[in-house]
């Protein structure tokens, strides 16, 4: 029998503290999903673990992961790990500020009953997509549909995935120098396929200051030489992500 949202496991990703995001995240969530738990983040850590590949991340980025990128990376790892050790079949996983949008409840429940092998679906609100190449692969109920993307817009406040899904994502989150988002869109590292439901049916809260920080809005550290070679490596690095998602979008086209 196909898993219901009701009964899903549900992991909602918070800090201690975060007190007025969880009881926002409460009400959301009475009447929808009734297996749920907060996931406690362990917030920002004191130093880059040794998996931290420093160079690759100044290369293509020219700064350094902040810590808090560092800590919510941390955070979905873990929560995931707890997903395969379980043997949970599949589970729903929200950041603490996600809002959920009009026929959430209905549309999962189908996508749950959905006969397209999906492992990981993002649940991405981003107007962009509209504008780039995607195609259905599943009709889910009245206009929603499940959609495989040729791009891979950031955002990690709600996905969908399976234990099979976690453990590809685990595989590719050994070495840290991307945020976890950022991996979630990188198919040639993780296997996975870029799916979300389109129209949109949830996104997050701009209200709520960012947990992460904005430090990672900060200008670019390098300097000397190596801000001359960013440029390149940059350019480099959007080319090769951009090339590598549509070889993976029309390498599955017609499945």
């Amino acid at each position: 029998m196909s898993l219901l949202l009701k009964k899903i496991p549900t992991f909602v990703i918070t800090m201690p503290d975060e007190i007025s995001r969880q009881n926002k995240s409460k009400k959301q969530l009475k009447g929808i999903c009734d297996n749920y738990e907060f996931f406690i983040a362990n917030g920002k850590p004191n130093k880059f673990p040794s998996t931290y590949v420093s160079w690759k991340r100044r290369f293509y980025f020219g700064r350094d992961l902040t810590l808090g990128e560092l800590g919510c990376f941390n955070s979905h790892k873990l929560v995931l790990e707890k997903i395969v050790s379980k043997k949970i079949t599949k589970a729903l996983i929200l950041e603490d500020d996600f809002i959920l949008l009009d026929d959430f409840k209905k549309t999962i429940n189908d996508l749950l009953k959905c006969s397209y092998d999906w492992e990981l679906v993002r649940l991405l609100s981003k107007p962009k997509l509209n504008k780039r190449m995607k195609k259905t692969v599943a009709d889910l109920c009245e206009n929603y549909k499940l959609v495989r993307l040729s791009t891979a817009p950031g955002g990690a406040y709600a996905y969908i995935v399976t234990q099979k899904g976690a453990k590809k994502l685990l595989a590719a989150m050994d070495k840290v120098w991307c945020p976890v988002d950022l991996v979630m869109g990188q198919p040639w590292r993780t296997g996975l396929e870029i799916i979300t439901v389109m129209p949109p049916i949830a996104t997050w809260d701009q209200s709520f200051e960012s947990a992460i920080g904005n430090e990672r809005f900060k200008k670019r550290q390098l300097k000397g030489w190596r801000k001359y070679i960013l440029p390149f490596s940059r350019f480099y690095f959007k080319v090769f992500e951009g090339s590598f998602r549509k070889y993976f979008y029309f390498k599955n086209y017609f499945n």
